[in-house]
């Protein structure tokens, strides 16, 4: 578990830095203390690594923090919503034993037209099925069907996302390091291939042409109200340069229904913590328990992580 502990002024925090990193050796030095730094970190150490987090920054967390932007208002800064920290690190990391509160997003979604009307969409079939109703009774019954093929490919993926990535440079790697890496990327392949068996070819068409496809080609191909499919299609385009008739661009709407909370696939979430802490980064970091007693950030400022607690 780690909390920041002290600062050096930024006139001496290269000569600190320094020698503090050649005081001890690291097994890994993680470059960037973000959400995905410290996550990192913590599941190096829980196998036994000593490891130094380093941040330019005078705070931790990366594009995942909380900051009083305005005083006496904390704002999140880049992340508004959470849904795509996936359950598994949740889990164990304890991050909710921690203080971590999800608070689940409904309405999900409120789109105004020029004529007054407008659809509001949220957790309630019932409701999402009156809402759509209101501008095609087709897309109103078609709703639960696209919503099932693509949980059933969120489904697919989801233990290809929570498998460690087969190495594919080898370097100079031992005889047996190369025999073990096989063996373990034929094992990667297999459960590949054992999760898409089930699906069938039609299953499996569909899945492909949904990664390579433009949004718009597949919402055109399942709705025909243009609300509707405006609404879904903003899943496509979050986070990205591209629009609705990018190819690639269904993937893009894919990943976004990937997220869930609290086992709620598609639900997005407010984090909420029920501690003194309102930075979800901060309470990463406190579920660490990494073995060794410092982690260092410079350059402006040196900002040492002290171990809190007990390692795992």
């Amino acid at each position: 578990m780690w909390r920041q502990c002290r600062r050096v002024s930024s006139t001496t925090s290269t000569a600190n830095s320094d020698l503090l990193l050649k005081d001890k050796k690291w097994d890994a030095l993680v470059i960037g203390g973000g959400h995905n730094g410290l996550t990192a970190a913590a599941y190096l150490a829980r196998s036994g690594l000593s490891v130094a987090v380093l941040e330019r920054r005078h705070i931790i967390g990366g594009a995942a923090v909380t900051e009083e932007i305005v005083p006496g208002f904390k704002f999140s800064r880049c992340s508004y919503l959470q849904s795509l920290l996936r359950p598994c690190v949740i889990k164990e990391l304890e991050l909710k034993r921690h203080g971590l509160k999800l608070l689940k997003r409904n309405p999900s979604s409120f789109t105004p037209c020029r004529d007054g009307r407008y659809l509001l969409l949220g957790s309630d079939k019932q409701h999402n099925y009156s809402e759509i109703s209101k501008f095609s009774e087709r897309d109103a019954k078609t709703f639960p069907r696209y919503e099932n093929q693509l949980d059933k490919f969120c489904k697919f993926l989801d233990p290809i996302l929570d498998s460690s990535t087969p190495e594919t440079l080898q370097g100079n790697s031992s005889f047996n390091d190369r025999l073990h890496n096989k063996i373990e990327r034929s094992a990667f392949w297999s459960r590949c291939l054992r999760r898409a068996l089930p699906l069938g070819q039609n299953d499996m068409m569909n899945f492909m042409d949904l990664l390579l496809s433009p949004a718009s080609k597949i919402l055109n191909n399942w709705f025909e109200s243009d609300i509707l499919k405006a609404t879904l299609g903003t899943d496509a385009v979050i986070g990205t340069t591209a629009s609705v008739h990018t190819p690639g661009s269904g993937y893009v709407l894919l990943h976004h229904v990937m997220g869930e909370t609290d086992g709620d696939r598609g639900i997005w979430s407010y984090v909420f913590l029920e501690t003194r802490q309102h930075n979800c980064t901060r309470r990463l970091c406190q579920t660490c328990m990494l073995k060794e007693e410092w982690a260092q950030c410079h350059w402006p400022w040196l900002v040492l992580l002290e171990k809190l607690g007990q390692p795992y």
